[in-house]
This record gives C-alpha cells, structure tokens and sequence, in this order.
C-alpha cells in the first residue's frame, strides 16, 4: 500500500507543476496580444491543426534522439564516476569534466555541425558531451558520503568487491541515480533542442527554429506544451519506476 501511495503521490506532485505552469502562461497571455503570448486554450483548440503528420515524425526524430544521447551519457558517466571515486581520483577527475561542461553549448554545437554535418549526430555529441559531466560528477560525490563504518565492516569480514557493490555501493548511490536519470533525461531535452536549432533539418528545435524567423508564436508555444509535457512524462516515469523498484533504498 506504501508504495502505492507513494506512486501516486509522485504522479500528482508532477502534475501539479505542469498545470500551475499552464496557469502562469495563461495569467501572462492576458497581459499580451495573441499573435505575441497566445493563450494555453487558444493552443490546445488548434491542437489536431499542429500536431500534423510532420510535426509528429519529427517529433519521433527528437525523442529518439534525446533517448540515444541520454542512454550513451549515463552509460559513460556513471561507470566514470564510480572508478574515479574507487580509485581516489575523483578531483582530478571532476576539474576534467567541469572542463568540458563549461564550453557553451552553442560553440559545441557549431563545431559539431562542422565535424558531422547536418543531421543527428550533433545534437547527439552535443548531450553526451553536456550531460556525461554532471552524471559522473554527482555519481563520484554521492559515493564519497557512503558510510565508512559499514565499508570497514564489509571488509572487516573479508568481504570482496562484491559485497562491497550490493550492500554498500548500490544502496549509496540509488538516490544519485534517480537525480542522474530523471535531470539527465531533462538535460538531454533541453540540449537537443539546442543541437536541432543549430545542426539539423529537422526535430522538434528545427521546427521552432522556422516558427520563430516567421513569428508563428501558436506554433511555438505549442512545440513548447509539448516539451514541456514530455518533460512532465519523463518525470513521471523516473519517479514511478524507482518508487515501485528502488523506495527501499529512497
């Protein structure tokens, strides 16, 4: 019962930010004009003539894109920040990353589109080389807070790497992990739109590149709901997940 509660809990904490957003975006649309803020309703009522056959292909492309970006950088910074904490190199390790996290996206994404051309490997490159960082980097920190009284216990008992991994590694770092799946898939949302704008012909960024050079604000704040919603989606399905698999270790 615990964790249906919980489970529902979470759901109903996400879905109330998403609608008190839609609540600040209509009080804002009564204080501008409909061709600058159209209002949420406005939106939603033309929704069948926006969310046509090209915007839901190109929706396809992006989602496929944020899922690939997003699965190569936790696959990369999770394993990066684990050894460079075993190995007591994490400092080294975290000025490396910072490193790379501190080059603006925007000239990221410019050298990427020179490197690969048009098409999905930049906006690709570009989450991996965003997000990578901030999984590592709060991986690495999470497990420097594990408790060093049960770690010299497991040891105590001679106990190898893996006691070490299950009692002690995992149930340490299944917060870390929540925050890295659910900011990452965020991140990597936020970041191949960037990458769409800058480096592609199609996706989602690409089509709010061309509403925006012709001021079609419906299109762009509906692109936007739905960023916003899938960006809801993602939350709600990180959150359910761990409540249902991992709340023993929450």
């Amino acid at each position: 019962m615990t964790r249906l509660t919980l489970f529902f809990k979470s759901i109903r904490n996400n879905l109330v930010a998403f609608f008190l957003f839609l609540g600040l975006w209509g009080l804002f649309s009564l204080f501008f004009d409909a061709y600058i803020v159209p209002s949420p309703l406005a939106v939603i009522q033309n929704f069948h003539g926006l969310c046509d056959g090209v915007f839901v292909e190109n929706f396809r492309i992006s989602l496929g894109r944020i899922l690939t970006g997003f699965c190569l950088s936790f696959a990369l910074g999770t394993p990066i920040g684990f050894f460079s904490c075993t190995l007591n190199i994490s400092t080294t390790v975290e000025t490396l990353l910072v490193l790379f996290q501190v080059i603006p996206g925007l000239i990221l994404g410019v050298i990427f589109l020179l490197i690969f051309g048009v098409g999905t490997a930049a906006p690709v490159c570009l989450i991996v080389t965003l997000t990578t960082p901030f999984i590592a980097i709060n991986t690495a920190n999470t497990l420097m807070t594990k408790n060093p009284v049960l770690e010299e216990v497991i040891r105590l008992f001679h106990g190898g790497f893996k006691p070490l991994l299950l009692d002690l590694y995992i149930p340490t770092l299944v917060p870390a992990l929540k925050t890295n799946t659910t900011l990452g898939l965020v991140m990597s949302l936020k970041i191949v739109l960037l990458g769409e704008f800058i480096a592609s012909d199609n996706g989602i960024g690409y089509l709010l590149n061309v509403a925006k050079i012709y001021f079609n604000m419906e299109a762009v704040f509906f692109y936007l709901f739905v960023v916003l919603l899938l960006m809801v989606g993602f939350q709600v399905i990180v959150s359910s997940l761990f409540v249902i698999f991992f709340q023993k270790y929450l």
